[in-house]
């Protein structure tokens, strides 16, 4: 009976090393901190969006994107272009943003 009661008796647990619980800050809008990371001006730039989808006028906005789409958006639209069609292209871009009222 002996060896039958040590083996149905457990032994006694000893104190366990514990973890403090830790957390993270929560980063809503981007998976890094950006300029301006603010919900009203995130708020504004979702908005402006979708009335230009609605009206037939969307395009891609970089301030609702996230890092990570940010850099896929870049590597892709990367092309053996000359240096003089890359300054067009962003001289273009910005005068039809500027007519537009976006940023």
């Amino acid at each position: 009976m002996l060896s039958l009661r040590r083996i149905t008796t457990s032994p006694t647990i000893t104190s366990l090393p514990r973890r403090a619980l830790s957390t993270t800050p929560l980063r809503s809008l981007k998976e890094s901190n950006s300029a301006d990371p603010s919900p009203q001006n995130f708020d504004h730039h979702k908005q402006d969006s979708l009335s230009k989808q609605k009206s037939g006028k969307g395009h891609w906005k970089p301030e609702l994107a996230s890092n990570s789409e940010e850099a896929v958006k870049a590597d892709r639209s990367s092309g053996s272009s000359s240096i003089k069609d890359l300054q067009e292209k962003t001289k273009k871009a910005a005068e039809e943003n500027a007519k537009a009222g976006t940023n």
